[in-house]
């Protein structure tokens, strides 16, 4: 009845939450990437990275993107691509367009 690829991913990206005090940039980063046209899933709470990185995983999300206290002070967001396992730093102003490219 729906196509495979809306079973498959229910998101293009999710925004994980380092810790209390990042939440609301976490948020903000979401609704950026969601007014780019992404489909964004947002980890509901600050948790270990490897929790948030199996949550995405077991929904097949394709990307994850992290803004932990280092990437935050370089003004980045690291973006790990759950199928290769590779991590990157990307300008915080480039994130939107750096996922589109990669989109499966």
């Amino acid at each position: 009845m729906f196509p495979q690829e809306l079973i498959s991913s229910p998101a293009d990206v999710m925004v994980t939450i380092w810790n209390e005090d990042s939440i609301a940039d976490s948020i903000k980063l979401a609704t950026e990437l969601r007014n780019a046209g992404l489909r964004v899933d947002l980890y509901p709470e600050a948790d270990k990275m490897g929790k948030q990185f199996k949550y995405a995983s077991a929904r097949s999300i394709p990307f994850v993107a992290i803004i932990g206290d280092e990437e935050s002070a370089r003004g980045e967001v690291a973006i790990k691509d759950m199928k290769s396992g590779e991590q990157r730093s990307v300008k915080r102003s480039d994130v939107a367009g750096e996922l589109q490219k990669r989109e499966p």
